[in-house]
């Protein structure tokens, strides 16, 4: 039988996904060993290579899914408060806080910065722009569909600035977290009103 060569990259490409994320949980990311993923998953060091480039490129891979996986849920979230703008922010936001809460890949790298080793922290700091590239993105497409009369470079920043916002508050929670969601979106609708009135 022939195999799809992009059937099975994809189907190792996840599996090994699913095994670092389980020996992330389980023992931290210091602790993982690329050749250990390579081996449970029942293929060669050279194969897991050529599928993330590196430990490092592996570590991309898990959070940009864990990334597509809140996105995925926050779309939900703006579809079901269509009316309202502001609210669709508001509860927005509070679920990306609340499961980055829940999210074991989050927990992990969160948990272990704060034990002092920082080793992921920079994919949502320093090094985070493909998380902050795909967020934007779905989040400027909701901005002008609802808000037509703005233009796209102003919707880009005040987004964009939503957005690390939202990290910042994953990464060093305020004081009194429940008031986040409606702190941030006060902002955002206040930028986007001033944006608005501007555009005129």
């Amino acid at each position: 039988m022939t195999v799809d060569p992009l059937a099975f990259r994809r189907q190792v490409h996840e599996h090994a996904l699913d095994v670092a994320q389980e020996m992330l949980v389980e023992r931290g990311w210091d602790k993982l060993r690329f050749g250990e993923v390579a081996t449970v998953i029942g293929i060669s060091r050279p194969t897991l290579y050529a599928t993330f480039g590196s430990k490092e490129g592996l570590a991309e891979a898990l959070v940009l899914r864990e990334t597509e996986r809140f996105l995925a849920g926050i779309g939900r979230v703006l579809e079901e408060h269509e009316g309202d703008p502001q609210a669709a922010v508001v509860a927005a936001v509070g679920f990306t806080l609340a499961e980055a809460g829940r999210s074991p890949v989050l927990h992990a790298i969160l948990t272990s910065s704060r034990s002092g080793s920082d080793s992921l922290l920079p994919l949502l700091t320093t090094r985070s722009r493909p998380v902050l590239s795909a967020a934007t993105s779905v989040l400027v497409g909701w901005y002008l569909e609802h808000f037509p009369g703005l233009a796209r470079e102003e919707v880009q920043e005040g987004v964009d600035a939503l957005v690390r916002l939202v990290v910042s508050h994953l990464v060093l929670p305020a004081e009194d977290p429940a008031r986040t969601p409606e702190r941030l979106a006060r902002l955002a609708m206040r930028y986007l009103a001033t944006a608005d009135s501007s555009a005129v």
